[in-house]
């Protein structure tokens, strides 16, 4: 008899050694390559991978870690930590500390710290590593179930990687309602509160919802990838669960037309003109609108700068990713002994965009901007692909001494940094 062939959707990976530091993107698919995961899976399909292998995680989080994570949090930003369902109206005014999370999750509360990758360093450098490799901003929250805890209210989100670090929890999964619906675009004028749940990401199940078509147990070491608007559940089963969500905020086609229009209004006056005061009355009024409407909307597809959008929404979004990063320390030091035939390493969780424009190649990372003339934008591009290289590696007609210049500059702004001969 013939093996039953897998799902496409489901995979198991037997041999995949656990990682000894945080895991990248490829230890995190297993078998599955991440070209064939964002060919196949990225906002399009559900992935989960039953892994065989429960300590997987345990180097991103050892258990004896978790403490002190929630000790870190608690210290540092005590609004980060929540018991889920929320406090009732009682426990308001109670200070959240140590005591009361105990005292919830022994009641059957779960526990939750959000944006956890602030106080883990192995959690950082996972968010770092899948930043840098799907080009979005990651959010890592951490939740903590007792085996009795209440199921997790039916919803969808953004699209997420849940890692099973140990326990199990059960997974109820339904069809999509609406594909890849908004995240942070506000309710138009036109729409009603239907149009408002179906295309943005509620925190409760759409009304049309037909209940769960597909039930599964992610064990320890399993993986599950939710694409943006997949409606789900999930409970304890029977044990313990902690699990991490990875969470990912991408910018949309939507993101960069609307950036390309308002930056069109700023340079056309008849885009910013009043609608006139009679269109309300419909008639010859309302009709002059649609005409004018239609004359600006033909124009749109030559006016639209769309380079110049994508640029400025790159530059938004790794401006606040840059709020986030940042400290150079040493750098200075680096940079003054750079010789051509020291390696350099990009900076962990560097998110970088090129671009070109009024002679100048630009290098955009985090808050920063690194400009050269047009002529050595090839050194910039070389440099935004390759994440470890040599000084004298530097590609373009740049002379030795412009090398050095440019790598020293950008080891000081904090991009780079140079390898100790061990590290090499």
């Amino acid at each position: 008899m013939k093996p039953r062939p897998r799902s496409a959707r489901v995979a198991r990976q037997e041999a995949f050694a656990p990682p000894v530091h945080a895991p990248s993107l490829e230890a995190l698919l297993g078998g599955l390559t991440p070209v064939a995961f964002l060919a196949d899976h990225w906002e399009q399909r559900v992935y989960h991978l039953s892994r065989g292998q429960p300590d997987f995680y345990a180097p991103l989080l050892p258990r004896a870690e978790i403490d002190h994570l929630i000790a870190s949090a608690l210290a540092l930003d005590p609004t980060s930590v929540e018991l889920l369902p929320r406090a009732r109206p009682g426990d308001a005014g109670r200070p959240l500390d140590a005591q009361r999370l105990q005292e919830g999750y022994d009641a059957g509360n779960t526990l939750r710290v959000n944006a956890a990758h602030r106080f883990l360093g192995p959690l950082r450098q996972l968010r770092g590593h899948l930043e840098q490799g799907l080009g979005a901003l990651v959010n890592v929250n951490l939740y903590c179930a007792p085996a009795r805890s209440e199921t997790a209210q039916v919803h969808f989100d953004r699209h997420c990687f849940v890692l099973q670090v140990s326990g199990r929890r059960k997974w109820s999964l339904s069809p999509r309602e609406t594909d890849l619906p908004l995240e942070y675009v506000p309710p138009f004028r036109f729409e009603d509160l239907e149009d408002s749940r179906g295309f943005r990401t509620p925190r409760f199940q759409p009304a049309g919802s037909d209940g769960p078509t597909e039930h599964f147990v992610l064990e320890a070491g399993d993986l599950l990838y939710l694409p943006r608007g997949h409606v789900h559940e999930s409970r304890a089963d029977g044990t313990h669960s902690v699990h991490l969500t990875l969470g990912f905020k991408t910018l949309t086609y939507v993101d960069c037309l609307a950036s390309a229009l308002y930056q069109l209004a700023h340079r056309e006056p008849a885009l910013r003109r009043s609608l006139p005061p009679g269109f309300l009355l419909g008639g010859t009024v309302q009709e002059e609108v649609h005409e004018e409407l239609r004359r600006l909307g033909e124009r749109l597809p030559q006016a639209l700068d769309v380079e110049a959008a994508v640029t400025d929404i790159a530059r938004a979004f790794l401006h606040k990713r840059g709020q986030l990063t940042g400290m150079t320390l040493g750098a200075e030091d680096d940079a003054a002994h750079l010789g051509l035939q020291d390696r350099v390493e990009r900076r962990a969780g560097q998110l970088l965009h090129y671009s070109e424009g009024a002679g100048k190649a630009r290098l955009q990372f985090g808050q920063r901007t690194v400009s050269v003339p047009a002529d050595f934008g090839e050194a910039l591009r070389f440099i935004q692909r390759t994440p470890r290289f040599q000084v004298r590696a530097l590609p373009g007609p740049l002379d030795d001494e412009g090398r050095l210049a440019l790598v020293g500059r950008l080891t000081r702004e904090g991009l780079l940094y140079a390898l100790r001969q061990e590290e090499d």
